[in-house]
C-alpha cells in the first residue's frame, strides 16, 4: 500500500468510526442528541482554522502553504461572513432554537482540541496527518453518519433543512483529496511518512475523546432517570 492507501485504511478502520455513540444514534438519534453533537462540534469547528493556520506556519514550502490557506479560505466562506462554516452551524442551531447563553464545552471536548494542538506542534508531517486523513477524510465518514441519522429524524419531526451537513460533506471531500496529494508531494522520505501516519493515529485517538463525552452524558441521563 501506498502512504495515502495506508492512511484511508487506518481511518476507516479505526474505533472511532465505532464509538458506542456513534453506532446507537445509526439506530435512533433524538433531538437532544443532535443539539449534544452540535453544539461541540461548534467548538471544533473554530479550532479546525486555527489548526490549518498552525500547520501552515511550520513549513516553508509555499505550495504546501498555498494548498493549507486555500482548505481554510474555503471554511471561512471564501471571504463571506454568512459562508462560514462556524456560521451556517450558528444559523442552523439558531433554527433549532438553540440555548448559546448556557453553551458549555465539554471536558472531553476540550481535552480532543488540547490534544489536537498538541500533536500539530510535533511538526508540520504529524500536522498534516493529524489535519488530512484524522479530519478532512474522518469527519466525511463521521458527517454521513450523522447526516443520515438527522434525515431520519426529520421524518419524525419539523426540522431545517440540513444545508450544513451538505456543506460540510461537500467541501471535505475536496479538501481530502488536495491534502491526500499534499502529503504525497511532500512526505517523500521514510521519516515524514511514519511522521503523517504517527500524526494520523494521534488525531484519531485524540477523536474518541470527543464521543467519550457525549456517551457520558447519556450515562448521567440514564442514572438520572
Amino acid at each position: 500500500m501506498n502512504i495515502v492507501e495506508t492512511l484511508k485504511k487506518d481511518v476507516e478502520t479505526h474505533p472511532v468510526l465505532r464509538s458506542q455513540w456513534l453506532l446507537e444514534r445509526n439506530v435512533s438519534m433524538s433531538f437532544n442528541d443532535l443539539i449534544l453533537w452540535l453544539s461541540q462540534e461548534y467548538f471544533v469547528s473554530i479550532g479546525f482554522v486555527d489548526w490549518f493556520l498552525l500547520v501552515a506556519a511550520k513549513t516553508r514550502d509555499q505550495n504546501a502553504k498555498i494548498v493549507l490557506v486555500e482548505n481554510i479560505w474555503g471554511e471561512l466562506g471564501e471571504g463571506k461572513i454568512a459562508d462560514t462554516h462556524v456560521s451556517i452551524l450558528i444559523e442552523f442551531l439558531t433554527k433549532l432554537n438553540f440555548d448559546f447563553v448556557n453553551h458549555q464545552l465539554l471536558p472531553e471536548t476540550k481535552t480532543y482540541l488540547d490534544k489536537m494542538e498538541s500533536i500539530i506542534g510535533k511538526g508540520f508531517f504529524y500536522g498534516l496527518g493529524a489535519l488530512g486523513p484524522a479530519n478532512e477524510y474522518l469527519l466525511k465518514l463521521e458527517y454521513s453518519q450523522i447526516s443520515e441519522a438527522y434525515k431520519k429524524l426529520k421524518t419524525e419531526m419539523t426540522l431545517p433543512e440540513g444545508k450544513f451537513f451538505q456543506v460540510n460533506l461537500d467541501a471535505d471531500e475536496g479538501h481530502s483529496q488536495r491534502m491526500f496529494e499534499l502529503i504525497e508531494e511532500t512526505a517523500k522520505s521514510e521519516e515524514s511518512k511514519k511522521q503523517v501516519i504517527e500524526g494520523n493515529l494521534l488525531a484519531l485517538t485524540a477523536r474518541e475523546d470527543f464521543y467519550t463525552g457525549l456517551s457520558r452524558l447519556d450515562k448521567e441521563r440514564l442514572t438520572k432517570v
